[in-house]
């Protein structure tokens, strides 16, 4: 499409994130809400009040949106097991997908969307925002300038209270699909060009919890480049926890804060072998929202612009941490990523 043409847009899943994406997008010229498809009234109304819709861009059933609005995008946040075949239908419409993360349940549906989409030369894409906050910005800014050297250790905690299970309650891995999904990507961010090469994790259920599956996560994963990262992540702390620690050949530095989605970030630099210092390390980037840049590239792409990491095919590397760290959780073994054939495809860029 030409980048001065209206995108049309058809919502599936009328919940929070999709009202965080319609607020940035409908501040876009380039951007015409079309219809929603939501399987509740409630959603129906909501979106119908949110983009000014008539009853008749309002469907319960996506084939019929899809055959009646001809949009050009479809815009996915349904729970993640609706994913494969929703994107899949809109691939087969003509539409370019948005599917919030993970982009499907399974690896080897992930990788039959890419080929179906690259098939139908469609953009399929990933809901990975969270990569563009503020302080993960700054991070890949700092390790990418040189100012800690060959940066070969980290330790990254992640977890908050979250009592109200909802819909995680009985998910078999509610971390690792709804909270891990987005740190692994943030990790390839902040250490791009790093490979993900194994991972041995573990999950819990504490005595306190109301979840089924575990919600609380501890990893070992190393990286390319001598780099091991040790990790934590959970919906079950009794408290508030965010920490992000690196530490390279010249020196450490130390992000902390309430949680990964909120930018009130602290940030300490030491020099090799010497005391922790706070530095201010984020004023050059600005304050918004992660959905703001996110949102700007993906409509580049669609344009012809650069292909961004959250495209379906780039997607594939964090979907493939995801994937063994799951496998790990219910092995109790390490398991490879690069190198592994099941992972192939997220490493043939």
């Amino acid at each position: 499409m030409h980048e001065t043409q209206k995108l049309r847009c058809l919502i599936v899943g009328m919940g929070g994130i999709s009202r965080q994406m319609h607020a940035v997008l409908k501040t876009k010229p380039w951007y015409e809400c079309c219809g929603v498809v939501d399987v509740t009234d409630a959603g129906l109304a909501a979106g119908a009040e949110a983009a000014g819709l008539p009853e008749s861009a309002l469907f319960k059933d996506l084939s019929r949106a899809l055959a009646e609005l001809k949009p050009d995008a479809v815009l996915i946040n349904t729970p993640s097991e609706l994913h494969f075949a929703q994107a899949q239908l809109c691939l087969e419409a003509g539409c370019h997908p948005l599917v919030a993360k993970p982009v499907t349940n399974d690896f080897a549906q992930a990788v039959e969307l890419v080929e179906l989409a690259a098939a139908k030369g469609l953009n399929l894409c990933v809901g990975q925002q969270l990569r563009y906050n503020r302080h993960y910005t700054a991070l890949a800014g700092y390790v990418q300038s040189g100012a800690l050297g060959s940066v070969e250790a980290a330790w990254f905690m992640n977890s908050k209270p979250r009592p109200n299970v909802a819909n995680l309650g009985k998910m078999l891995q509610p971390t690792l699909y709804e909270n891990a999904c987005h740190h692994f990507d943030a990790f390839l961010s902040v250490f791009a060009g790093r490979e993900p090469e194994w991972i041995s994790c573990d999950g819990f259920v504490p005595s306190w919890s109301k979840y089924a599956g575990p919600c609380m996560v501890n990893a070992l994963i190393r990286f390319s480049g001598n780099l091991h990262l040790s990790y934590h992540g959970g919906f079950s702390s009794q408290a508030p926890m965010y920490e992000f620690r690196l530490e390279g050949s010249q020196g450490a530095l130390k992000c902390r804060g309430l949680h990964m989605s909120n930018d009130t970030m602290d940030y300490e630099v030491a020099p090799a072998l010497g005391q922790f210092a706070a530095r201010r390390i984020d004023d050059t980037v600005p304050v918004c929202s992660p959905w703001l840049q996110f949102l700007d590239l993906w409509h580049d792409y669609l344009c012809g612009g650069v292909e961004p990491p959250f495209s379906g095919r780039n997607n594939l590397k964090t979907f493939a941490m995801l994937s063994a760290a799951i496998e790990s959780v219910e092995s109790g073994k390490p398991v490879m990523i690069a190198g592994n054939p099941k992972f192939k495809a997220a490493f043939l860029n």
